[in-house]
């Protein structure tokens, strides 16, 4: 018998409620327990030939997986349903000590009553961190914060993926004209919230894997908005909650090209002997 993959979780089909505007998703655990050592090696050859075939496949998924920045109108439900099986994905395939399953995934679904916020804030952000730099005038700075409210609300979801158990990473106290402003960032300070960190970065390229197995473009996103009082207010954000990313969700209008600096032999990949 073959072990299910990333893969297959990702397309496990699963018939869900109609969609609310925003979210928090809480998903039930999936049995992915793996075949004894005795059944995999009892495989015959024509069950390694599509284990083999399989294992092509899946890297060829993740190899051309791209990050984009534009997105065109998406099917509401089908973004739903994506995100849903993505975070299946996100939440049983990714490394996690000590099972502290420390990362939440908070959804936000275009057009809403939260979408349009997170829109005003990326607006607001944008126009007083424009106006802080003094490169150009009010209404110059106006007309480029507006161009970015404009384009977030072409988006057609979003996901803001946190993990608990971090340093506080609020203020005591933040002034009504300040809450537009970024906070200062506060790293994880041991060992553990290190590993949760990590935990939360694996499930979110979880996600991102899944929704691309399915046609649906993303982008993580970690701007300055992400750290602004406003922005953990609308989220529901806890003190000691770092937010880690957010994620772009939609159709993409085009596939972006592939960038590398670096080779894989000798410098990405090093052989130590």
């Amino acid at each position: 018998m073959l072990v299910p993959t990333v893969l297959h979780l990702c397309l496990l089909y699963r018939r869900l409620p109609p969609p609310p505007s925003v979210s928090t998703i809480t998903i039930p655990r999936l049995d992915h327990k793996r075949q004894s050592s005795s059944v995999a090696s009892s495989s015959s050859p024509q069950d390694q030939q599509e284990i083999s075939t399989n294992a092509d496949q899946f890297q060829q998924m993740i190899a051309s997986r791209r990050t984009t920045a534009n997105f065109e109108s998406s099917d509401r439900e089908l973004l739903y349903n994506a995100i849903t099986r993505g975070v299946e994905c996100a939440v049983t395939a990714a490394p996690n000590h000590k099972i502290t399953e420390p990362t939440t995934f908070h959804r936000i679904l275009s057009p809403s009553t939260a979408s349009e916020r997170l829109c005003d804030i990326a607006y607001e952000v944008t126009l007083q961190s424009l106006l802080d730099k003094q490169l150009s005038g009010i209404e110059a700075c106006k007309s480029e914060a507006a161009r970015k409210r404009e384009k977030w609300a072409s988006i057609p979801a979003f996901v803001v993926a946190t993990v608990s158990g971090m340093q506080k990473q609020t203020l005591s106290t933040v002034a009504e004209e300040d809450v537009y402003k970024e906070l200062p960032f506060v790293p994880p300070a041991t060992i553990r919230q290190l590993e949760d960190y990590a935990s939360a970065c694996a499930s979110i390229q979880n996600l991102l894997l899944s929704l691309h197995s399915e046609d649906i473009g993303s982008k993580w996103a970690t701007g300055s908005v992400i750290r602004t009082p406003a922005f953990r207010e609308l989220v529901g954000c806890e003190d000691t909650d770092m937010v880690v990313g957010l994620i772009m969700i939609g159709w993409s209008k085009r596939t972006p090209r592939m960038r590398r600096r670096r080779e894989i032999q000798g410098d990405v990949l090093r052989d130590v002997i």
